[in-house]
């Protein structure tokens, strides 16, 4: 098998496992899309790891995992925040000249 990368960050895939199945050293494979799958599993990662009965390689990878699924769940609370604003505004908005005046 022939091996592509180079420089000091390449990685050889494991004997017997395809060149693109090897996951990525950021933890960012497979991340959930929604907020609440990504704070659940961030919540798990947390909890395994204040177990402390973790190796060194495994904490790291947990680590990484959970920098990535806290981005997640930072991206899709500013995606909502912008939501929240757009109808805050769409609820502020003055009454157009045709509204009635009760007062």
């Amino acid at each position: 098998m022939v091996n592509d990368q180079t420089g000091p960050k390449a990685r050889r895939p494991q004997r017997g496992v395809a060149a693109d199945a090897v996951a990525p050293e950021d933890g960012s494979q497979d991340l959930p899309a929604d907020f609440e799958a990504a704070l659940a599993e961030l919540e798990s990662v947390a909890a395994r790891m204040s177990d402390g009965n973790l190796g060194l390689d495994e904490s790291i990878a947990l680590y990484q995992r959970g920098v990535a699924l806290a981005r997640v769940c930072q991206q899709r609370l500013e995606i909502a925040e912008q939501q929240v604003q757009v109808l805050q505004g769409q609820l502020l908005e003055p009454l157009g000249s045709g509204a009635r005046d009760d007062s």
